[in-house]
């Protein structure tokens, strides 16, 4: 390891001081301190009987490190007391961590523990080394911090400087109608960013301190190893400081931000002038569960551990609890399920794909609780106010083929299984659904995911119970192109109205916003989630995510995965 200064090479006098004419000096007594010049080192001072055995350095060699050893190790043999004028010290007294020489043993050392001088001197140096090796590695940690912290900071004012540029911009557009509303959305973009701004700064200043503190107690103990004072060596390790300065990392999380401005063509009452402002949602990996089904078509909670899944591929459904790394089956009935939603504790309604809606009760029992014959059930969903919202399409061997005569229809009941209300045709009496496959419902309005075509392409639509249609997503352009389509399979809805969708084949999970515009697309395959189909939240807000399997895996062991929004 190279010592960052010289050792004495700024203190090197301009001539010789042996004979103070030539200005040739390339050598150092040590024992005398004194520099001198070729010929005097040569022809005069190794003449001297008093100096021929005199430690004499080459000053090219004043930059190495062993140059300090080497003079401390001279000096050590001729060390002063400093206590006894021309008394020479040759033990270390431990009692009090100092130098001791003949007098102070019989003085002020009497009776005291004693230690080879060279072997106290050994351990201090390798005392000052170690920690110097601490310090540097410590530096090396929390330069990697802020290096870390500097790249989010970094990240989080682009986020921020672009989603500004994106509402200036459209303020810009709208002019000074929209002036006010443009400052508004600013200062809550600002009320995102600022905390964690501060955050980051402030964990940046903590480290910056630290760095400066180890700095400076670093430069300290080079400063006494440089030095051929041996004097230094031992009060600097009498007063050594060997903590380190303490440093708890943070975790931060950024929120960033979306902006999407108001479609000024489509816009609606309830809709800002010149847009919104979200925050944009992670998804963090939990925990992740294998179940013995080859797919996981539903998943119905009815306590925080507790849930019904349904396979639509192994034609059956279970009563699981979701244990610390396992899944346990408590009890599992064979039958066909395409949907199912919970209807009171412990019993369920379950759409099969045929004409009766069944009912699995708590006593065990499978039994019929409404036929819609002609019809066949494609979905199932029972609101907080216990409404049933079912999905209908007419039998055929092909039900999401459409003709002029066909039925898409979805009814609502009450718990009795009464009809109250059916919906097929919006306002201009033209078809709204083709395969509703699943239904949620968001502020009495229904989200549907709707099959478009027999390879299960799809769309999810908004609309009222009057049939006005709210609007249509088709997919995020980020996926969606004319070679990748869009494949939704469920959809749930956040307790922060944010409306997510699986999207299994481009395994993804779309976020959009009330008005069914894409807030992000998020590529679960990056959290090992292959093939999404179901969606469903406990309790707590976590998101379970029930997966498919590929045909090519011979064991076809589905996936369920939890996940936090963050």
């Amino acid at each position: 390891m190279a010592f960052s200064q010289s050792i004495g090479k700024a203190q090197t006098p301009a001539m010789c001081q042996f004979c103070e004419e030539s200005k040739e000096i390339k050598w150092k007594c040590i024992n005398c301190e004194l520099f001198l010049c070729q010929l005097c080192c040569s022809k005069i001072h190794s003449k001297i009987k008093a100096s021929m055995k005199h430690e004499i350095i080459n000053l090219k060699d004043f930059e190495k490190e062993d140059f300090a050893t080497l003079v401390r190790k001279v000096d050590l043999e001729n060390m002063e007391c400093t206590i006894h004028p021309k008394q020479k010290c040759f033990v270390f007294c431990k009692d009090c961590s100092e130098p001791s020489c003949s007098k102070c043993l019989m003085e002020t050392h009497k009776l005291h523990d004693y230690k080879a001088i060279d072997e106290e001197y050994k351990e201090i140096i390798s005392e000052m080394k170690e920690l110097i090796k601490q310090l540097e590695a410590n530096l090396k940690l929390s330069s990697n911090e802020k290096e870390q912290l500097q790249k989010k900071l970094s990240d989080g004012q682009n986020n921020f400087q672009e989603t500004r540029d994106l509402i200036l911009q459209a303020e810009k557009d709208m002019k000074e109608v929209i002036s006010k509303h443009a400052k508004d959305l600013l200062q809550e973009l600002e009320a995102k960013w600022k905390p964690s701004e501060y955050i980051i700064k402030t964990e940046l200043s903590a480290i910056t301190k630290n760095e400066e503190e180890m700095e400076t107690k670093k430069n300290n103990l080079y400063r006494a190893l440089q030095s051929h004072q041996l004097i230094d060596i031992f009060s600097t390790s009498k007063t050594l400081d060997k903590s380190l300065p303490h440093y708890s990392h943070k975790k931060i999380k950024i929120n960033k931000a979306k902006f999407i401005p108001t479609n000024m063509e489509v816009k609606k009452g309830s809709q800002s002038v010149l847009g919104e402002i979200y925050t944009i949602p992670d998804l963090e990996l939990i925990n992740t569960y294998h179940s013995d089904l080859e797919n996981v078509t539903d998943i119905t909670f009815h306590s925080d551990k507790t849930a019904f899944i349904g396979s639509a591929m192994s034609t059956k459904i279970q009563k699981i609890k979701f244990e610390t790394k396992s899944i346990k089956i408590e009890r599992e009935i064979k039958t066909e399920v395409i949907d199912m939603a919970l209807i009171k504790d412990h019993e369920i309604l379950v759409s099969t794909g045929k004409s009766d809606l069944k009912i699995y009760t708590n006593d065990g029992q499978f039994t019929k609780f409404k036929s819609f014959s002609p019809f066949v059930t494609t979905s199932v969903h029972v609101t907080k106010d216990k409404k049933i919202i079912v999905g209908l399409v007419e039998f055929s061997p092909d039900g999401i083929l459409v003709s002029k005569d066909s039925h898409r229809k979805i009814v609502i009941m009450n718990k009795d299984g009464d009809i109250q209300h059916t919906i097929e045709y919006d306002r201009d009496h033209q078809r709204l659904l083709t395969c509703p496959c699943r239904i949620k419902i968001f502020n009495d309005r229904l989200v549907v995911v709707d099959y478009i075509n027999k390879e299960w392409e799809g769309r999810v639509v908004m609309f009222d119970y009057g049939g006005h249609l709210h609007w249509t997503y088709n997919g995020c352009n980020n996926i969606i192109s004319d070679q990748v389509k869009f494949y939704p399979s469920d959809v749930s809805i956040t307790s922060t109205a944010m409306i997510l969708v699986s999207d299994s084949d481009n395994h993804a999970i779309h976020v959009l916003n009330p008005a069914g515009e894409v807030i992000v697309c998020n590529d679960v395959k990056v959290l090992g989630i292959d093939l999404p189909l179901s969606l469903a939240f406990d309790n707590n807000e976590v998101l379970w995510i029930g997966c498919n399997t590929w045909t090519s895996d011979k064991n076809r062991k589905a996936k369920i995965i939890c996940v936090k929004i963050t």
